[in-house]
């Protein structure tokens, strides 16, 4: 993948960020590292919602990222089997779908939104290089790692810490934040690929490192990675993290299922949206509502907001 790009026809959930292995169901530094968690005696019981769709009206796949507790921010696509329909950022408030028109773009995806209003995302330029960018108020700018052929923006904190992944030269993936405009690589020790995801008021980091045999994710706390992987899973993708330290995301169980989880208080709740192919969650904000998509029976994708 090159660019930024729609989900493909029934494959739910598809990667639509450049880059970022853990939008897709799949099937089988000098940081500390703490010992990766112990799975069994961590099991939950599941969590229980109750779920609002938010889906673009028309759109065949609508995938939510964020919310600020009125407005939720994402991205559709009208036509995943067609390559003229582009993958497409909105925002709903207020019963209200809206297109965010991303200046000199093809392509968009709307990630993240924090306290005071400002938007991230990801979008393709008319060449087809992929840029972070925020929005502020009315101004749009880029968020571009140094010296990076790939930018993507995908979690952001109040006060604006910005982190995602950006690619090398070489194509190698890598993890950031970004402070101020200070950006600071985010490697996984002896990860192949590292992406992060989520990041909140303490500045705590969450996100996915890949090997040569899955992915799992990772909480960053200071200088100190910890391994977060769902016990028994194939697969295991963090998205998002809340003050109180709750962590949302998902996982593929043996049978290739994907499933969202909470990971709250060393304990790991199953969260899935009843009738649902798969469930996927990419945020938890500070009230507990979850964001994210499900897949039905017939391979349409649904955003959600879960109360």
């Amino acid at each position: 993948m090159s660019t930024v790009t729609a989900p493909a026809p029934h494959r739910i959930g598809r990667a639509v960020l450049r880059g970022l292995p853990d939008l897709r169901p799949s099937r089988p530094s000098g940081r500390a590292v703490a010992a990766e968690r112990a799975p069994a005696r961590e099991l939950a019981i599941a969590r229980a919602y109750a779920y609002a769709s938010i889906d673009y009206p028309g759109a065949a796949q609508s995938l939510v990222f964020d919310t600020d507790g009125t407005t939720a921010v994402g991205t559709f696509v009208f036509d995943p089997s067609s390559t003229s329909s582009p993958t497409t950022a909105f925002t709903f408030a207020n019963g209200r779908y809206e297109i965010l028109t991303v200046p000199s773009s093809n392509a968009s995806i709307l990630t993240g939104i924090n306290g005071t209003g400002l938007l991230i995302g990801v979008y393709a330029d008319l060449a087809g290089a992929t840029h972070g960018f925020t929005r502020n108020g009315s101004t749009f700018a880029n968020v571009d790692f140094p010296g990076a052929t790939t930018t993507q923006a995908i979690g952001v904190n109040d006060s604006g810490q910005i982190v995602g992944d950006y690619i090398d030269a070489a194509n190698h993936e890598h993890g950031f934040v970004s402070t101020g405009g200070v950006f600071t690589a985010i490697n996984f020790p002896g990860a192949t690929s590292t992406a992060a995801t989520g990041i909140n008021a303490a500045g705590d980091i969450v996100g996915i490192w890949s090997d040569a045999t899955n992915s799992k994710g990772f909480l960053l706390q200071g200088a100190t990675f910890t391994p977060i992987a769902f016990p028994l899973a194939a697969s295991t993708s963090v998205f998002g993290i809340n003050d109180a330290g709750e962590i949302a995301g998902f996982y593929d169980d043996a049978a290739g299922n994907t499933h969202g989880f909470i990971f709250a208080g060393g304990a790991f709740s199953t969260v899935d949206v009843v009738g649902a192919r798969s469930t996927l969650l990419t945020r938890i904000k500070n009230d507990g509502t979850v964001a994210g998509v499900c897949a039905d029976a017939v391979t349409c994708q649904h955003g959600i907001i879960g109360r």
